[in-house]
């Protein structure tokens, strides 16, 4: 099977193109996984390919109504606990983002063999110097590549606080995340989803870490590491006195009498969810 956004050969049973960070969808799946972020806009990779590994188990909520009861008189109103119910109520079902951990790959294997880098490489130095820092890898160590074309290396050797957040060539930095709030909520007016007609509205969404990783906690390598994951459809982690937040901004739509996020809309009104996303 081939990834739909970069035709990279993935396993069968994948979610993620380890290529280029796309979700997967499969042919025989009910349910397929959707992004937890909303929008349609593209991620912009940092120096090294990075991607943001944010999956949200999502399950459906009654509604009813269609798109024949928009707007034909006052726009309805809407509060912000009212969107935050909507948000919670597609994240919580089951164990929630519990399973979904935020994880950045950037080609290093992040198992138990050492990782050797050119003295050249001058980003990739700086950032085993962060993992040092955090206590997943030791000091490096000056070294020869070995060979005809013999090179000077710094070679890093995992320590077993590594075996904790590392897996499936994945780095990660928090087991989950987490819903914080919905604010700054706008105008309701007609929005257009799948080709439908629907009361909606834009708000603010912001999200934290959910069981973050101990070595977050010095400024330096949280800050590094901020910097490491990408910009996803208009959101990006930055660090806080208060910790860790990712804020987007995404549609809520109202079916029926209820307001829904696009995900739960996918699910209850028979909206097909899209084949791919952008790279």
């Amino acid at each position: 099977m081939r990834c739909a956004a970069c035709s990279t050969e993935v396993p069968e049973a994948a979610h993620f193109c380890d290529a280029c960070g796309a979700a997967v969808y499969q042919q025989a799946q009910a349910a397929p996984l959707p992004s937890l972020l909303d929008g349609e806009g593209v991620a912009t990779p940092p120096r090294r390919r990075l991607w943001l590994w944010l999956g949200i188990p999502l399950a459906g909520v009654a509604v009813a109504g269609t798109a024949a009861s928009l707007m034909t008189a006052a726009p309805p109103s809407v509060s912000a606990g009212q969107l935050e119910d909507a948000l919670r109520a597609t994240v919580t079902p089951g164990d929630g983002p519990a399973r979904d951990p935020i994880c950045v790959a950037n080609g290093l294997a992040y198992d138990s063999q050492p990782v050797n880098v050119q003295l050249g490489n001058v980003g990739t130095l700086a950032w085993m110097d962060t993992l040092v820092a955090a206590g997943l890898y030791g000091t490096g160590e000056e070294a020869q590549s070995g060979g005809f074309l013999s090179q000077p290396i710094r070679t890093y050797a995992p320590q077993p606080a590594l075996a904790d957040w590392a897996g499936a060539r994945r780095l990660c930095v928090a087991r989950a995340v987490k819903l914080e709030a919905v604010r700054q909520v706008g105008t309701v007016r007609s929005m257009r989803f799948r080709g439908q007609a629907y009361p909606g509205v834009a708000a603010e969404v912001v999200w934290t870490l959910d069981g973050p990783a101990p070595w977050l906690g010095t400024p330096a390598v949280a800050a590094a590491f901020s910097a490491e994951l990408p910009s996803w459809r208009g959101a990006r982690w930055e660090v806080t006195p208060e910790g860790w937040r990712l804020v987007q901004r995404r549609n809520f739509f109202l079916s029926g009498t209820q307001w829904l996020t696009s995900e739960s809309l996918e699910r209850v009104a028979g909206v097909a969810p899209r084949s791919t996303f952008p790279p």
